[in-house]
């Protein structure tokens, strides 16, 4: 060589190739090497003496900076580049919702070709696809909590509200149940959620739970499906009929297993156990029914005998979501029995379905042979539920395979092909499932190749699928021809996921790791529950005593109790249980101080607006149960603000010993049941009745008492005002419908002189204490009697 390189010259090469070694793969920094040995060649009559003397202090602070402003210039570049294609994704997601409201709303969906909308019985009928479609603005639905996560806020509102006012459940029409509810009640359970969110931070001051009005509407329609010998609900329903005339009783496992986060969060939120009761039902069937050999589920099951009608079990079609509705319910709930459900069968996977890269079908009830040679593009999830297990390295193996199917396929992943890579059924649909799954790995890593990944995939979907009216559908990912049809969860989440995994937080509208997105990507709060004390796991750390509670007000008199079926979502899970994401917890830095509830349980006045607006401040909302009962519930998670949340609990529990002092006093003055006389007009014969007191009013003690000629009022439950006129009358009125108190006032406003109100039940049942609603602004005397005693009073006179 050249004048000879001495040692302190290789040892300057290798010096350099170190600082690149962080930023150069091995064939880089070969080549670099050789350049910097020729030139160090070629200079050595100027580089010599100082090369001898090795690398000095200056010339090691001079690589320093060099490679830290290269490093600056880099990271630069990559968030340059996340957020043009932030940008570049919102722009998409609107061409295509835009599209779909110019030319398809309140059709289900756009048909991108044709620009126009896809109604369910009036365009051509594709089979059971359409059973997806139920004439219920399924696009704008399932695109609520997208616009929120875009930032899209006066969208979002003038959703909402046309949602509010156009959509109508009533209709005889038959939908799939698993598509109904992922994407309807899925999509207004996350509108609500965004709602909510809005209205924490000062916004949406209008909205008054209507969306969630509309989702116990739907699931009320869904629970006729549960009515099967197994508890497993049947495939389809009719919105208006039930199952009446259904006969389709096979159904696959995800279809079943793919119900449990929407109808617990409507649980949740409305305090009505029973949606979360029937989903889990079906849960728990399943996972009791797995292949006992290999701990592995069938894929399809009949719902009257619960035998297995196909007993090939892999992570695509037909099962995919079931395991991801294990975990995620977990996630949400805390129930330590989900999480043992999930491991139990994860594990079989680990050990039944994966094949180097891949993941396979086989037998569940002979796991060792396989059933079926290809793939389908739904498997493509896998890798982001494996993240959420915590198996990051496996999940990234997994992950590599789906991008290099869809890389040899113009960057378009298949909707079904071979292990040999060849195409089994060559559609692209623009699904979500292989961007979710590069966004969950990115999140988890931060490793820039998914960023990558993802401007591969997105370039491809606007080079290829864009068209006038939005983006279409490929009927072949090698010829590129179109199909006239965007699928809601184009919008719902492949956008979505592409904007998730390019935007920064603040261009997000909402903090999204605060929620668990569902398999059609909606949101769910991770506080939608809240726990108590007894259901806290084992730690060395104890969550919060946060429980939902409600207090109700009987006409018996009040009491108070706490849902006790809440449980701990995953904020509050500890290190050493399985979630592998750390939950950022905002630290205070004010002193505590005590906090008190800005209005007194003893001034509460529920037909004072003003009273109303500020428990729902609170997050305490007012209902009627059965019609007569008064109840309040607490939901801490709904309140506008931390601090009012925990007002909340504050009034709750004052209301509570309210309820109590009142119940208590009521007992003391009820112990003797007042009398009813009653003579005939006709043949002047009498009889007298104990009937029950009332805590309001003038009590009838002490020879006290009122006279009068009977009469019906009208309405006869009194409930509004009375239109017949009763002076110098005693009304006779209907129990139901409003409170007592309500009643006697409506009775006084029509002259009458007294009350007697009728109970409602066919049997004889114990006199009540009628309760009244704290406020003291009646002045006649009014007594309850049973329904059965008033049949012996008019046969006896």
């Amino acid at each position: 060589m050249k004048h000879g390189l001495s040692s302190t010259v290789f040892a300057l090469i290798l010096f350099i190739c170190c600082f690149r070694s962080a930023y150069c793969n091995d064939k880089q920094q070969k080549s670099r090497f050789e350049k910097i040995k020729e030139i160090v060649a070629k200079n050595m009559d100027i580089l010599g003496p100082m090369l001898k003397r090795g690398p000095s202090k200056e010339m090691i602070d001079f690589y320093l900076k060099h490679e830290a402003k290269k490093k600056k210039k880099r990271e630069s570049d990559f968030e340059k580049k996340k957020k043009k294609y932030a940008k570049q994704t919102k722009t998409m997601f609107l061409h295509a919702y835009n599209s779909y409201m110019m030319h398809a709303f309140p059709a289900d969906e756009l048909m991108p070709l044709s620009c126009k909308g896809r109604v369910r019985g009036l365009t051509q009928s594709r089979g059971e696809v359409d059973d997806a479609l139920g004439r219920y603005m399924l696009t704008v639905v399932d695109s609520l909590d997208t616009l929120i996560v875009m930032k899209e806020l006066e969208l979002f509102e003038d959703a909402v509200k046309l949602v509010i006012r156009g959509l109508s459940f009533d209709t005889d029409i038959t939908v799939n149940l698993f598509e109904a509810n992922i994407r309807i009640l899925g999509g207004l359970l996350g509108g609500h959620a965004s709602c909510l969110y809005l209205q924490s931070v000062g916004k949406l001051s209008w909205y008054s739970n209507e969306l969630l009005m509309l989702s116990v509407d739907l699931a009320d329609r869904f629970l006729p499906a549960f009515d099967t010998p197994t508890g497993l609900p049947v495939p389809k329903i009719n919105l208006r009929h039930g199952t009446h005339g259904l006969k389709d009783n096979e159904t696959c496992t995800a279809c079943a297993g793919t119900l449990f986060l929407e109808m617990a969060a409507l649980s949740r939120y409305t305090g009505n156990s029973s949606y979360e009761s029937l989903a889990r039902v079906a849960l728990n069937f399943l996972y009791e029914r797995r292949f006992k050999a290999s701990d592995l589920p069938g894929s399809t099951m009949n719902v009257n005998s619960g035998h297995w009608i196909r007993k090939d079990s892999g992570v695509g079609a037909g099962i995919d979501s079931y395991y991801e509705y294990l975990l995620k319910g977990y996630l949400i709930t805390g129930d330590k029995r989900l999480w043992d459900m999930f491991s139990t069968q994860y594990e079989a996977t680990k050990k039944y379905l994966k094949k180097n890269k891949y993941m396979t079908s086989v037998h569940a009830g002979a796991p060792k042979n396989r059933v079926k040679e290809h793939q389908d593009a739904l498997q493509a999830f896998w890798p982001g539920l494996q993240v959420l297990a915590g198996d990051v390295d496996e999940a990234a193996e997994v992950h590599s395979h789906y991008v290099q199917v869809s890389g040899h396929n113009q960057n378009t992943l298949p909707e079904s092909f071979l292990l040999t890579g060849q195409l089994y059924w060559p559609q692209y649909y623009i699904r979500p499932e292989l961007v979710e799954s590069n966004y969950i790995l990115y999140k988890a890593t931060r490793d820039p190749k998914y960023v990558d990944t993802a401007v591969t995939i997105l370039n491809a979907i606007e080079n290829r699928c864009k068209v006038v009216c939005g983006y279409a559908a490929l009927k072949h990912v090698a010829s590129g021809e179109l199909e006239d049809r965007m699928d809601s969860f184009v919008l719902a989440e492949t956008f979505k996921y592409f904007y998730l995994t390019f935007a920064e937080e603040e261009d997000i509208g909402i903090p999204i790791d605060d929620y668990v997105l569902t398999t059609e990507a909606h949101l769910i709060p991770l506080h939608v529950q809240f726990f108590s004390k007894e259901q806290v796991n084992a730690s060395k750390e104890v969550c919060p005593d946060k429980r939902i509670y409600a207090w109700s007000w009987l006409e018996d008199g009040l009491f108070g109790r706490y849902f006790t079926n809440a449980l701990p979502s995953h904020i509050c899970l500890m290190e050493d249980q399985p979630y592998n994401y750390k939950i950022k917890q905002k630290k205070s830095k004010e002193e505590p101080r005590t906090i008190t509830s800005s209005l007194k349980a003893s001034n509460f006045d529920y037909k004072n607006p003003e009273h109303v607006a500020v428990l729902r401040s609170m997050g305490i909302h007012i209902e009627f149960v059965d019609g007569e009962k008064l109840q309040l519930v607490h939901n801490a998670g709904t309140a506008y603000s931390e601090q009012l949340g925990v007002e909340g609990v504050i009034f709750m529990k004052e209301i509570t010993e309210h309820a109590k002092e009142m119940s208590r006093v009521a007992q003391q003055q009820s112990v003797a049941p007042r009398e009813l006389f009653v003579q005939s007009l006709l043949n002047r014969e009498t009889a007298t009745f104990e009937a029950g007191r009332a805590q309001f009013g003038p009590d009838l003690t002490d020879g006290m008492r009122v006279a009068g000629t009977a009469e019906l009022a009208q309405p006869a439950d009194g409930c509004s005002v009375i239109i017949n006129r009763l002076a110098g009358k005693v009304a006779i009125v209907h129990r139901g419908n409003c409170m007592f108190v309500d009643k006697v006032r409506h009775a006084e406003q029509a002259g009458a002189v007294g009350v007697v109100i009728i109970d409602n039940a066919e049997e004889n049942s114990a006199l009540l204490a009628m309760s009244g609603d704290g406020t003291d602004d009646v002045n006649i005397s009014s007594i309850f009697i049973n329904k059965v005693l008033l049949g012996l009073m008019v046969l006896s006179c």
